[in-house]
């Protein structure tokens, strides 16, 4: 089958031609190359100019419109009955392609199909720590049934490393321009809606961490708020199938959170939030458990804090289903004197990046 790799690339000078020569090494005979200038203003369209092989079709926009709409305009150009994605800054090691492809061919359920990733420097201030841990999380899973069960959660997958099914990318609704973050998980979990995906447990892409990455800060109000924006239009698809009305649900999680979650996510997503529990408040949560029973509310939306594990179980106790009746959504919370952290980086006083730990 042919695929088509697709690449996009805003201001990566740096490591582009490393990862053009990644993509150029490809076993795999049938293979066409796509790469679209995201209107860089470094020398990446020069290093794209000068590339001559055949197999590379270069694609420059006048301006930058975000890496959805790059890997979109690169898709629609596309050839390919798959699609293969490697970012600029990473590269795919040579029998990365002829691997997915045979387990695809094996496999015709899944509609897309990731990697194991082995992480590199993108800086010297990397660790060597943060690399391999970065490394763990996201091979942590294999079998779709292990996707499905963390993906409300977070993603279970690493971008450059999925091959996607470009007819069902299509029927989707493909990128969402709605996230500059995290428009590859809101991709995920709408291919999962139409069949299977999985990771080829085998180390066939080197992922570079970068420093100066937002999707590399997990901690950052952008990269969570848009995370949860993408789980919970999930969740409202899921819990929609069979009502015709706003699915109803009741939030759980620390005071901070919810109040964000309020104002930040759910006037993005297709939920009615019917009523909010303090993780503290265990008399609220009795009562969030009893408004589910007597069908007042379709979920419990969970958001991570101090006392996840307790309110997971009260909630397993009472005969809720995690990702059937319940969806724990990630979440970073504060607690004590960092509260004072979480007002400034609201009011837009902190930077983006900012760490608080």
């Amino acid at each position: 089958m042919k695929v088509s790799l697709v690449m996009a690339v805003y201001n990566g000078e740096e490591f582009l031609k490393e990862a053009l020569d990644a993509a150029l090494s490809q076993t795999y005979s049938n293979l066409e190359i796509i790469v679209v200038n995201d209107g860089s203003t470094d020398s990446t369209k020069a290093v794209l100019d000068a590339v001559t092989d055949s197999k590379v079709k270069v694609i420059h926009l006048k301006e930058n419109q975000g890496a959805a709409n790059a890997m979109s305009t690169g898709i629609r150009q596309a050839k390919g009955d798959w699609i293969a994605v490697q970012d600029a800054d990473d590269n795919s090691l040579p029998a990365r392609i002829e691997e997915q492809v045979k387990h695809i061919q094996k496999n015709p359920r899944l509609v897309g199909l990731g990697t194991f990733i082995e992480c590199i420097p993108g800086s010297p201030k990397v660790s060597q720590a943060r690399l391999r841990r970065f490394a763990r999380e996201k091979n942590a899973c294999v079998s779709s049934d292990q996707i499905r069960k963390a993906v409300y959660h977070g993603c279970p997958l690493t971008h450059s490393s999925v091959m996607f099914c470009k007819d069902i990318y299509f029927q989707v609704g493909g990128y969402s321009t709605d996230f500059r973050i995290a428009y590859d998980y809101d991709l995920w979990l709408k291919l999962l809606e139409k069949g299977d995906i999985e990771n080829l447990p085998k180390v066939l892409v080197q992922y570079r961490i970068r420093n100066d990455s937002l999707s590399h800060n997990n901690n950052s109000l952008a990269t969570v708020t848009e995370v949860q924006i993408a789980s919970s239009r999930a969740v409202a698809r899921l819990l929609s199938r069979n009502i015709d009305y706003l699915p109803n649900v009741i939030v759980i999680g620390p005071q901070e959170s919810c109040e964000r979650y309020r104002d930040s996510v759910v006037p993005y997503c297709k939920l009615n939030v019917t009523s909010f529990a303090g993780e503290y408040q265990n008399k609220q949560i009795a009562a969030a458990v009893k408004q589910f029973k007597q069908g007042e509310a379709e979920a419990i939306i969970l958001l991570d804090g101090y006392k996840k594990e307790p309110i997971l179980n009260h909630l397993a106790e009472n005969g809720l289903v995690l990702n059937k009746h319940v969806f724990n959504l990630y979440n970073f919370y504060f607690a004590g004197p960092q509260r004072f952290y979480y007002r400034e980086m609201t009011r837009g006083v902190a930077q983006k990046n900012q760490q608080v730990r």
